[in-house]
């Protein structure tokens, strides 16, 4: 990680304190000071706490995980994190909140497989006086009364779509195209983030080339095999392709498997989006295909919603979004400067 990112760290959490308004703060029930009455402390019970991963078959989640791991191992409370894969199904995401509810726990944070099909779960949860933080994917409720979350904590994902297409500007100003095609592949059931990373993508693209063909394609399943075989598709309908990227690398790299396939990704530049260790090694050792990455610390976001979730527990009123990071990109020309073998979120 680079310093860049611990000082980004540090920013936010020195910002996450000033967000977490005291409204009973350092008072219990009588105003004498002391812990709010019913908050979690340093000792007694042990305090469990969910964690509904959207899907650890992207190697990003478990790095919200590390996350949430480090703020519970330095916080100085009894807490026992339980976690749960999502495996990209809202039934089996649904199921497991229920669950954590029925085994006690007093918070979750919820990174949500989609927009809205969570939130009448959520709602259900927090009429049992369950706490929850959503983290990464915003949700939209059609009513305002039932956004019951206590925060969101998550990224610009505006800012990520448009950091992958800076990235694929400077590319393309290479090829002197008054007209270039670039393919973005989406993933619809993730909703407005899915909206966000797509439009600041285009936003760039557009403005920089107003002629190019941006072409969206929406994956159902966001997975590599399925990415895959959906730009199989792509290629057979279009002959020419300068750059693709994606809502995350697991489908810019099926995309990437499909051209080595078709023999064309010798024509095509990829960006990914989120972080992957075959990626970051394809950038590494120079594979030209691969132009660049567009990175949010997940490790920043698990620490930083498990902290809003505590304290939301100790009775503190939280602003309705909890910021974090600008994205970075990492390229060819400074992925050196990145100690990415160390995360071992990545698996490494």
């Amino acid at each position: 990680m680079t310093k860049g990112w611990v000082k980004s760290f540090s920013a936010v959490m020195a910002l996450a304190l000033v967000l977490v308004g005291c409204s009973n703060s350092g008072k219990d029930n009588d105003g004498t000071g002391g812990a709010a009455s019913g908050s979690p402390s340093a000792e007694g019970d042990q305090i469990v706490i969910g964690g509904a991963i959207m899907n650890l078959g992207w190697p990003w989640y478990q790095g919200a995980i590390d996350g949430m791991n480090n703020y519970s191992a330095k916080s100085g409370k009894n807490l026992k994190l339980q976690f749960e894969d999502g495996k990209f199904d809202i039934n089996t995401q649904i199921t497991q909140l229920e669950n954590m509810a029925q085994l006690g726990a007093k918070g979750i944070v919820v990174f949500p497989v989609d927009g809205k099909a969570i939130i009448p779960t959520m709602v259900k949860l927090h009429e049992q006086g369950v706490k929850i933080v959503v983290g990464d994917y915003p949700q939209s409720p059609d009513n305002p009364e039932d956004a019951v979350w206590e925060t969101f904590v998550g990224h610009d994902f505006k800012e990520m779509g448009k950091a992958a297409g800076e990235v694929a500007v400077n590319y393309l100003n290479t090829l002197n195209k008054d007209n270039p095609n670039v393919v973005y592949l989406s993933v619809p059931a993730s909703g407005q983030a899915s909206v966000d990373r797509f439009e600041g993508f285009s936003s760039v693209i557009k403005e920089a080339f107003p002629n190019a063909v941006v072409i969206e394609e929406g994956d159902p399943k966001g997975d590599r095999n399925s990415a895959q075989t959906l730009f199989e598709n792509v290629l057979q309908r279009n002959k020419s392709i300068d750059v693709v990227s994606g809502h995350n690398d697991a489908l810019v790299l099926g995309a990437y498997n499909a051209a080595v396939s078709a023999n064309r990704d010798k024509e095509v530049k990829f960006i990914g989006l989120a972080g992957d260790k075959e990626v970051l090694q394809y950038i590494q050792d120079g594979n030209p295909a691969w132009i660049g990455e567009v990175l949010q610390d997940p490790v920043v976001l698990g620490e930083v919603a498990l902290e809003a979730l505590m304290a939301a527990l100790d009775g503190n009123d939280l602003e309705e979004t909890t910021p974090l990071p600008k994205p970075e990109t990492i390229t060819p020309d400074n992925i050196n400067d990145y100690d990415w073998q160390s995360w071992s979120w990545l698996g490494n």
